[in-house]
C-alpha cells in the first residue's frame, strides 16, 4: 500500500487528483503507520518542490528522489534487453537528400538487412524514380501520395518486390509514411552523392 501512497502523493503534489481521490488518499494516509506517513510526507514534499521548480527544506532520500523522478518520466524506466523505444517527442529527424523530406531511422536490422524509416514529406515534393534492390514496403500514416498511377491515402499500403523500378512519387498535400527498406536503399544511390 505504501507504493500506492507514494504515487498518490506525487499526483496530489501535481494537482492531478480529483476531490474524491484526494479524500481517499488522505483517509488511507491517516490510517497508515507513522513511518509510512513520514516517508509519504517526504515524498509529497519532494514531488511538490520538483513540480514548483524549487527545492524542499530537507533533501529527499535518494530512494524517494529516484522513485519520484522515474514516475515523472516513465521513458527512463529500464526495459529488458532486446527492446528499444522511439517516442514521438524524440527530435532526431535527419535531412533527406531529396529537398522537403526529413526522416527518422526507427530501427536497423543488420542481421536481416532492412531499415524501418519514418518519412515526413512536405507538400509538392517529388521523389525521383529509383530501383528497388530489395523489397520495399510503404504504409501511409497521414496525408497522401501518388505512385504507380494511384493515389494512396492514410491507411493505404504498397509493397514493391525486389528488382523493380519505381517511377516518380509525389505528394500535393504532404504526407508521413512508414517505410521498410533494404539497408542500402535508405537513400536513392543517385541522390546520396549530391547530399
Amino acid at each position: 500500500m505504501k507504493m500506492d501512497l507514494d504515487e498518490l502523493a506525487a499526483l496530489d503534489a501535481a494537482g492531478a487528483l480529483t476531490a474524491d481521490e484526494r479524500r481517499a488518499f488522505e483517509e488511507a494516509l491517516a490510517a497508515a503507520p507513522a513511518d509510512v506517513r513520514a516517508e509519504v510526507a517526504a515524498f509529497r514534499e519532494a514531488a511538490l518542490a520538483i513540480a514548483e521548480g524549487g527545492s524542499c527544506a530537507a533533501a529527499p532520500s535518494a530512494d524517494i528522489r529516484d522513485r519520484l523522478l522515474s514516475r515523472i518520466d516513465e521513458t527512463n524506466r529500464p526495459v529488458g534487453q532486446g527492446f528499444s523505444f522511439r517516442f514521438a517527442k524524440d527530435d532526431d529527424w535527419q535531412p533527406h537528400p531529396v529537398p522537403g523530406i526529413r526522416m527518422k531511422v526507427l530501427a536497423q536490422n543488420v542481421e536481416r538487412g532492412y531499415s524501418t524509416l519514418l518519412l515526413e514529406v512536405q507538400p509538392g515534393v517529388r521523389f525521383p524514380p529509383h530501383h528497388h534492390g530489395g523489397a520495399e514496403e510503404c504504409y501511409v500514416l497521414s496525408g497522401s501520395l501518388y505512385t504507380c498511377g494511384r493515389r494512396l491515402s492514410a491507411g493505404d499500403f504498397l509493397h514493391a518486390d525486389p528488382n523493380t523500378d519505381h517511377g516518380e512519387i509525389w505528394t500535393e498535400e504532404g504526407c508521413r509514411v512508414l517505410l521498410v527498406v533494404p539497408l542500402d536503399d535508405e537513400i536513392p544511390p543517385d541522390q546520396a552523392t549530391s547530399a
